[in-house]
């Protein structure tokens, strides 16, 4: 749908990247290059909890400019949109702004301004730009030679959250780990639909190249395991759902290692290999031996037919794709 869409309109000379290469725009204004993003956020899609405004203004802003950290950019301006109920109360809203007030400043992003309305439940979009450093953008397009593959933090909490209809967690804005990404890394995408729905976009981009992904060494964050036990399901399940945690998904070229000791004091952690192989998939593999080869994409929750197929579709997948994690899954 959204290549129909991009498909009807003609692409200007200065718009540098295509449909689906980046996570945000690329544009050449004048002699420099700008990343431009635009997001919508709704409790229905996103299952964002309002139960603390402050978190979920912090977590809308956040997950906007995640987008630009993505694509090598530092956040400069931000415009945004809101409508809330009639009924909601003032409270509701200053908590909100504090929010999204805390993580501008973090980012040194300035409000422009933006539009509010009324809806029956909460919506948000926010918009983002951010000036590029040097010629090119950070994209999802991996240079076809061998590297590392690193994820800016631990994972996991969004998707149970999500599940267990928890509060959802504060996300990380990554400010340090993204000035060392947009310095060092070769590409880059943002976790905002959970870590396989990234690399599976990747894999689609970037024929070629074997993604190879250490289960046993991406980083879950601490409730996870916990909560995974409690529901009888295997905690590697939490990377296959749609609520992603806007962490930085990235390449390093090898034998990197000034930059991936800075990377790992900012929080970062290397998760597996990328490697120039004609027969280019996602394996995945535990205590370095194959375990399993990711062959479809994640059921997008877009696409399923209720929140309950959703779940059961995530299940399923996740006992082919981690076998021995897998006894005890619910029905």
């Amino acid at each position: 749908m959204i290549r129909q869409i991009a498909g009807a309109f003609p692409r200007h000379a200065a718009q540098l990247n295509a449909v689906h290469t980046c996570d945000a725009e690329v544009i050449r204004l004048g002699d420099a290059l700008w990343a431009l993003t635009l997001d919508e956020f709704s409790p229905e899609e996103d299952r964002f909890t309002r139960d603390d405004p402050e978190t979920l203004g912090a977590n809308l802003a956040t997950a906007t400019l995640s987008d630009l950290l993505a694509a090598g950019a530092e956040p400069a301006w931000y415009m945004h949109s809101l409508s809330l109920p009639y009924e909601e109360d003032d409270a509701f809203l200053a908590g909100l702004t504090r929010g999204i007030s805390s993580v501008l400043a973090q980012a040194e992003c300035a409000l422009c301004g933006g539009d509010f309305g009324r809806a029956a439940q909460w919506r948000y979009c926010g918009f983002a730009m951010g000036r590029i450093a040097g010629q090119h953008a950070l994209t999802r397009i991996i240079p076809l030679a061998a590297h590392t593959l690193w994820i800016s933090g631990p994972l996991g909490d969004a998707n149970m959250a999500a599940l267990t209809g928890h509060a959802t967690p504060r996300f990380e804005l990554r400010l340090d780990s993204a000035r060392l990404i947009r310095e060092a890394a070769t590409a880059c995408i943002d976790t905002s639909g959970g870590l396989c729905d990234a690399l599976w976009l990747l894999h689609l981009l970037n024929p070629g190249l074997c993604l190879q992904l250490a289960i046993d060494q991406v980083p879950l964050a601490a409730e996870v395991a916990g909560t995974a036990r409690q529901l009888g399901i295997p905690p590697a399940a939490s990377l296959l759902g749609g609520a992603g945690e806007y962490e930085l998904l990235f390449t390093l070229p090898e034998d990197n290692a000034t930059v991936e000791r800075a990377l790992r004091d900012a929080g970062a952690v290397p998760i597996g290999t990328v490697q120039p192989d004609a027969n280019a998939e996602i394996v995945i593999t535990r205590q370095g031996q194959e375990i399993s080869r990711m062959t479809q994409a994640p059921l997008c929750p877009r696409a399923a037919a209720s929140i309950d197929a959703y779940i059961r579709a995530v299940l399923s997948m996740a006992a082919m794709l981690f076998p021995a994690e897998s006894e005890g899954i619910l029905p």
